[in-house]
């Protein structure tokens, strides 16, 4: 989901209420896959996320958990894609815990990931993901704030994050390689309640933006 997800959004199998992002919190991939339902391939998902909450990291960057690597299965173009990180895995993380609780943690660093459409086994290599990010949680978690910048790749997973997309004039899954994306989510702060109450794109200067599915009918294309 826009959960980063990036990228969302850091992979973190599960959902706690501690941890609303459900899978991935992985800004820079982000695959933004926002903060609610996509789950690594494979995972549980009742499983607890790994490294939550996060230690801060003495202002130092230092590499992501294994977990961020981990492959993602997503809804999209009528079909199932599955996201694995490519050969770059070069991604570094910076994580600030302030005294009233609220939680910052920064992204930097190359990657590149492959895309694979299980409908016609379209497949894209090596596409680069490497633009920083940030996510911003509020004390009690019930709001993140997740900005990401080219290149990165985005899709939703909740009704509030389609509605969202739609409403800035995104497709349904996109890759942008130059500018700025800033989603902000809240949360009910019911534990049973994984999806977000509330969506919004805060900031867009995104430019060079492609639909994921277009790029894959071009793979497949190209592969005939």
């Amino acid at each position: 989901m826009l959960q980063d997800t990036g990228r969302v959004i850091l992979r973190c199998p599960g959902a706690t209420v501690n941890n609303p992002k459900k899978s991935l919190c992985l800004p820079l991939l982000l695959a933004l896959t926002f903060t609610a339902g996509t789950a690594p391939a494979g995972a549980e998902e009742d499983e607890e996320p790994p490294g939550w909450p996060p230690e801060d990291t003495g202002g130092r960057y230092v590499p992501v958990p294994p977990e961020y690597y981990e492959p993602v299965d997503f809804a999209a173009c009528g079909s199932t894609v599955t996201m694995t990180s490519g050969d770059v895995r070069e991604v570094e993380q910076k994580v600030r815990v302030r005294s009233d609780g609220r939680i910052v943690i920064t992204y930097r660093g190359g990657a590149t990931v492959d895309l694979f459409r299980a409908s016609d086994e379209a497949f894209i290599d090596e596409l680069n993901v490497s633009g920083r990010g940030s996510e911003r949680y509020s004390a009690d978690q019930t709001e993140l704030s997740v900005s990401l910048r080219g290149p990165s790749i985005i899709w939703p997973v909740s009704a509030a994050d389609t509605a969202a997309l739609t409403a800035a004039g995104f497709p349904e899954s996109f890759y942008f390689e130059r500018g700025h994306l800033t989603i902000d989510v809240e949360f009910s702060g019911d534990p049973a309640v994984v999806d977000p109450i509330a969506v919004e794109v805060t900031r867009n200067t995104t430019r060079d933006l492609k639909d994921v599915c277009e790029m894959l009918d071009e793979a497949a294309e190209a592969a005939s």
